[in-house]
């Protein structure tokens, strides 16, 4: 059972990530997409709230030096909106606008291309964000070792999925 509290900001950590993931693109696995309904935050451009559905996704990556990464998406309100960011991110990783009706959770497991920027906070550190997504590319290699097996849900004590 979700319980609702008031946020203090519209940033709530949904996923454990990697604050030192490098800057880069590489072949990502959606580790796992979260849902959340009935969340409170602003609207978007108003001090009004509101209660929304919301979704974030979760990507695992490793570097060229196969040291493992994981990063989140932005938390976005489920919408269908062909504006709605949701709609623009699901896209970008379909390479084609999405079908209305489809469930966007059969994404678990698949592979896609990320590309991650660091963007810096206004205190002056920085973080990792996704700058990009895409399909992989028609006849591009997926690495044999990592593109069998993948996990449903990612449990740190089994071998990660991506």
């Amino acid at each position: 059972m979700a319980l609702l509290t008031k946020p203090v900001d519209n940033f709530v950590k949904v996923f454990e990530t990697s604050d030192d993931a490098p800057e880069g693109t590489f072949q990502a696995t959606i580790i796992d997409i979260k849902d959340q309904f009935g969340v409170e935050r602003k609207k978007y451009q108003s001090e009004e709230i509101e209660k929304t559905d919301v979704t974030t996704f979760l990507f695992g990556f490793r570097d060229n030096e196969n040291k493992p990464y994981k990063i989140a998406s932005k938390t976005m309100k489920i919408s269908g909106n062909e504006k709605s960011n949701l709609f623009l991110f699901l896209k970008s990783i379909l390479g084609k606008a999405p079908v209305y009706g489809w469930d966007y959770c059969e994404l678990k497991g698949k592979k896609c291309l990320l590309t991650v920027e660091h963007v810096k906070r206004q205190d002056g550190s920085t973080y990792p964000s996704i700058a990009a997504l895409s399909p992989i590319p028609i006849g591009m290699a997926i690495p044999p070792k990592y593109s069998e097996g993948v996990a449903d849900v990612f449990v740190e004590e089994t071998p990660l999925p991506f």
